[in-house]
């Protein structure tokens, strides 16, 4: 199955405008990716909700580096696992 990239709209206050998104993949929810405060080497922010190995979580300076990461992960899961994405 794909991942899906979904804005969640959680943002308010004096982060109502900050990206925030949720990774999705056969309906259950995976990731966040969302702005973080701080410097812009590290303004990315993601995570994954599964426990294993792999990296988890890290700061990155843009969103497709983010993406990037979190697929890298993501793989690394899979393999770990012992799973094979479904057509």
């Amino acid at each position: 199955m794909a991942l899906k990239l979904r804005p969640t709209g959680l943002g308010s206050g004096i982060d109502k405008d900050r990206p925030d998104y949720t990774v999705y993949c056969g309906g259950w929810c995976w990731s966040h990716l969302r702005v973080a405060h701080g410097h812009d080497s590290l303004r990315w922010f993601w995570s994954m909700t599964i426990n294993g190995p792999m990296t988890r979580s890290d700061r990155v300076a843009t969103l497709e580096e983010a993406k990037a990461q979190f697929q890298k992960s993501w793989d690394a899961w899979k393999a770990w696992a012992k799973l094979e994405e479904v057509e």
